[in-house]
């Protein structure tokens, strides 16, 4: 089970998480560069590891499981830690509609996966680029305090609204894609 690759860098995420996150209570500008540097690290593997498992065809049910889970425990935690930290109205906003959007798409995702065994609602475009820009507005966040540079702050909330609001549209997609299968099962 663990001894892949692409899941042991699924389960990378993790521990990093925990690490990064641990890393962003301490006032140290060391502090705040290592939790950059392994947030953007546990950002990267989140593409490699899928990269990795199709390309050796290793893919794996746990795999495949782990992955959205690991992905979602470090954009929390990490997230909850800079509100915490930050103390930052709306980096406060952000992080609530960001955590809902997501436990919508996997509470939606779910119900539609057990009553359509055939059917799964697969990740459009807009969800990786939401992925891609909220990772980057996170990382901007995380480096503001070692930033000296008018209106960083500014900019690194503005990356993660717009990672945000693309969220809530590819939510939206998602949603009326799945109306045929809520139709279908009511």
């Amino acid at each position: 089970m663990m001894n892949s690759i692409p899941t042991l860098l699924t389960f990378s995420r993790f521990i990093i998480a925990i690490i990064t996150s641990g890393l962003l209570f301490l006032s140290s500008g060391y502090a705040v560069l290592i939790a950059l540097i392994l947030f953007v690290l546990a950002s990267l593997s989140d593409a490699l590891d899928g990269a990795l498992a199709r390309r050796r065809n290793i893919q794996s049910k746990f795999g495949a499981f782990l992955d959205p889970i690991a992905d979602k425990f470090l954009v929390f935690l990490v997230l909850i830690s800079l509100v915490y930290h930050r103390e930052s109205n709306i980096l406060f906003i952000l992080t609530i509609l960001i955590i809902s959007r997501e436990i919508f798409i996997i509470s939606l995702r779910e119900w539609i996966a057990t009553s359509s065994k055939d059917k799964l609602l697969a990740v459009s475009s807009f969800g990786k680029a939401k992925t891609i820009i909220q990772m980057t507005g996170i990382s901007l966040v995380i480096a503001a305090p070692i930033v000296n540079m008018s209106y960083y702050y500014e900019f690194s909330i503005l990356i993660l609204m717009i990672g945000t609001t693309l969220g809530f549209y590819s939510a939206i997609k998602y949603f009326k894609e799945s109306i045929s299968y809520i139709k279908g099962s009511v």
